[in-house]
């Protein structure tokens, strides 16, 4: 099942759940409209999870806390802090965080354990994230929104030196991958595609992303991949490229990873040229 079939069914069925909470609770013509609001809010929380992730879904959920809050300030005011207002109120925020920080960070997992299930040959087998020929086809299909709608589309490369994995044992280099890769993994967006190209360089896919915000993410997590192997600022680099300014440096990334004439790169990169008209 492709992830975002998996979003649309999470959100149908959340949606069902609440509905159906809503019809069938005891007294369901005397819900208060703040209740139902709070409900629907747990859509929005679960959507926010499903895109962006724990980030995301955190973010949502204090905001959805904050908004349920200021809803039942007029309670609040005419019978005090009782318990079961206090009692309420917190089960409300429960629900929004649980929806919001653990969803996200289940959703974040779940990605990938679709791709491994259902598409293993996109993955890399060492780092468990999307592998060369599975970036070359989303590099293909970004250049080609790009080409057709201009949707804004750009990509990070963060690369480890060659010094910090030389002397490591090989089992040493795949543990040291696989955590900068999970690390990566859970530090971006649900909709970016994180993959691995081998000799220490990782590549994040970001979609909806001009290149200006493409460089500040792209140096956001330069530095964190930096502090959690511990190495000098010099050691770990980083790359930002974007469409239309660097179309034929993505095109000629497009090439290098998968050069199969049967994944029809050129397509969207005719030739070197012309990608800068895209």
């Amino acid at each position: 099942m492709k992830y975002s079939r998996f979003k649309v069914l999470m959100i149908a069925l959340g949606t069902l759940v609440i509905a159906g909470s809503l019809l069938m609770a005891p007294g369901a013509a005397m819900v208060s409209w703040q209740e139902v609001v709070g409900q629907l809010i747990i859509i929005a929380v679960l959507a926010a999870a499903l895109q962006w992730g724990r980030e995301g879904g955190s973010v949502a959920a204090f905001a959805a806390i904050l908004v349920y809050v200021i809803m039942r300030i007029p309670l609040l005011s005419l019978l005090g802090p009782t318990r079961n207002v206090i009692a309420m109120i917190a089960t409300r925020a429960l629900m929004y965080a649980l929806v919001g920080i653990i969803g996200g960070e289940f959703f974040g997992r779940i990605k990938y354990l679709l791709a491994r299930v259902d598409r293993n040959t996109m993955l890399d087998e060492y780092t468990h994230v999307y592998n060369r020929v599975y970036c070359a086809q989303t590099l293909k299909s970004g250049l080609g929104q790009f080409q057709r709608y201009q949707t804004p589309f750009s990509l990070a490369i963060v690369s480890l030196s060659p010094g910090l994995i030389a002397d490591l044992r090989p089992s040493r280099q795949r543990m040291l991958l696989r955590s900068v890769a999970t690390h990566i993994r859970n530090d971006v967006r649900l909709v970016d595609d994180v993959g691995y190209l081998g000799d220490g360089r990782f590549l994040i896919m970001l979609p909806q992303t001009a290149k200006p915000g493409a460089e500040v993410a792209t140096d956001r997590i330069r530095r964190s991949v930096r502090d959690l192997i511990g190495a000098k600022d010099e050691s770990v680099t980083s790359t930002a490229l974007g469409c239309p300014d660097d179309s034929t440096a993505i095109c000629d990334l497009a090439r290098s990873l998968d050069p199969d004439p049967e994944s029809r790169v050129e397509d969207v990169c005719v030739a070197p040229d012309a990608s800068d008209a895209l």
